[in-house]
Order: structure tokens, then sequence, then C-alpha cells
């Protein structure tokens, strides 16, 4: 004979036993599943080091074969530049503040080099020598390949190999006739252009290290330690670039 199915008292204290018991495993589950908040800060910052560690190789990769050692980017025909490089921070001469004239109002260099720029033509300025007038900044890669193809052999780099498209260099020049390196603009930069990080790119005889010719006009931001040790010890970037990588 069948028995009867056992009625339990609902306010009975073992009807709250087992509706306690009944809930327990969900109550176990939902603890297991909820994550401490330190976990939740650390998968966060895993993530962060995860994507600027992608951004870094993809900066790397974007500038080639470029040499990059002790802080300083080399550019030149044996260490190239991607067709795609943009420096970043790019602004443009004529809408800042300046204390030179500019050949163009479309000359456009790193925010790092102008603000240097500025306090150096400032510093000349102060100095009673003043008349410079930059003529280049920044180009692409197809407006290098434009100036290389117009250009002699020796007096301009192959697209990708040109220091104009890291943004970090200017050409100079003043009203002269008889050649900026007479110019007394051009020796008020031999003699300070270190001082605010500038170097002159291609100094004379020395075309078969950098494999540019002579060009007063040219000048590179590296920074002032750099730049200092440079002219003391009167060499080019190749070799000041070289020395740190053997040491390094």
């Amino acid at each position: 004979m069948a028995t009867a199915p056992t009625q339990t008292n609902p306010g009975s204290r073992r009807a709250r036993r087992l509706a306690a018991e009944a809930s327990a495993p969900t109550s176990r589950h939902s603890r297991k599943r909820a994550r401490p908040l330190w976990q939740k800060l650390a998968a966060a910052a895993a993530m962060l080091a995860l994507l600027a560690g992608s951004f870094a190789l993809g900066w790397h990769f974007g500038v080639d074969s470029t040499r990059y050692k002790g802080g300083i980017l080399l550019v030149n025909e044996d260490n190239l530049l991607s067709s795609d490089y943009v420096p970043e921070g790019l602004v443009n001469l004529y809408e800042q503040r300046h204390s030179f004239r500019l050949a163009r109002s479309d000359i456009y260099v790193t925010r790092e080099t102008y603000e240097a720029m500025e306090a150096m033509f400032a510093a000349a300025e102060a100095d009673g020598v003043n008349g410079f007038i930059v003529t280049s900044g920044y180009r692409d890669y197809d407006r290098q390949a434009e100036v290389y193809a117009e250009s002699e052999e020796g007096y301009a780099q192959p697209p990708g190999a040109s220091e104009h498209q890291t943004g970090l260099c200017f050409d100079v020049t003043a009203e002269t006739n008889e050649g900026f390196e007479s110019t007394e603009q051009y020796a008020w930069l031999r003699e300070h252009a270190h001082e605010y990080g500038f170097i002159q790119r291609y100094p004379a005889n020395k075309a078969d290290i950098t494999g540019i010719s002579y060009e007063p006009w040219h000048y590179r931001y590296v920074g002032v330690s750099a730049a200092t040790q440079i002219r003391n010890q009167d060499i080019t970037l190749e070799e000041y670039v070289g020395a740190a990588g053997s040491a390094g």
C-alpha cells in the first residue's frame, strides 16, 4: 500500500533547515563566480601592458631598419624609414611664436624640435644676430622622392633615407650673396647650436662617412648632451651612434 507523502509545516524548524540546504548550492555557486577586486585590477593592468607592448613593437617595425641607439635616431641610406613613417607631434612653424623668418607658411617640425629652435634663435637675437630664414623642415616620403629626383648626386638622400622625414631637422639660410657659411648667422650657429641640442649634420670633409656633401645650412636636433659630445669630439652622427652602440 502506498504511503502518503509527509507534509512539512512551512513554519517549522525542519522546513526552514530544508529550505536553507536547498538554497546553499546556489549561494556557493554565486560565491565561486564572483572575482575579487584585486583580480579584476590585475587583469586590467595585464591588458594595458599587452597593449603598450604591441604599440612599441608597431613603432619599432614602423621605423623598419633604422638604428635607434642611445636615444638618437640615425637615418641614412643604410638605416631607412618606411614609406608610411610619420613622426608624432608635428607643428606648423608659421602658427607658432618664432624668432626667425620663414621661407614658406607650410614648414613643420616636431614640437620638441620647434621649442629648441625657438630658444636658440631667441638667444641669437638677444646677442644681436638675427635674419635667420628657415627654408625647410619635415618632408614625407613622397616629397623626398621628388627632391631626390631633382637634385645632383650627393646633395640629397633617396626617399626613406632623409632626416627630413623624421621632423627633427631644418634647413636655414640668411640674405647673402656669398653663401650661408660666410654669414654671421652661420658663425653664431657654429658656436652655439650644440647648447640647444643641434648639430650641423653634414660637416665639411665628412661625406665619406655621412654620404652627403657639406651642408652648412642643415641642422639636426639630438639633444644637448649628444650635440655637445659630437661637437667636442668633432665627429658625425654616424660615428656617435656607432660608438654608443659599441658601448652598449
